[in-house]
């Protein structure tokens, strides 16, 4: 009996960091700079990243709230998406619909 409870305990001890864990969103953070230097074939493959990643990670946290490591990130991917809007504008290019 003593050796299930030990076993469960390790189990739940080792296994719940894991369940934890932060799933990157992938997405590089690019300057302002860095974003006009783009293609305009990268200019809309970023941004169309940019909104997989903001969706992907909305969904992911839906439930659970955001750490604030976790806020952080989320809040440079939106500031990230503005900065390709700006771009693509400036470029009259169309924005993907999706």
């Amino acid at each position: 009996m003593y050796r299930k409870f030990a076993l469960a305990i390790m189990m739940v001890l080792f296994l719940t960091p894991l369940s934890m864990a932060e799933y990157p969103s992938g997405v590089a953070i690019l300057d302002q700079s860095s974003i006009s230097k783009l293609s305009d074939a990268q200019l809309i493959d970023t941004y169309e990243n940019t909104i997989v990643a903001i969706d992907a990670s909305r969904s992911f946290h839906a439930t659970s709230g955001f750490s604030p490591k976790e806020y952080e990130d989320f809040k440079a991917l939106l500031k990230f998406r503005i900065l390709l809007l700006v771009e693509i504008h400036n470029r009259n290019l169309e924005l993907p619909q999706f």
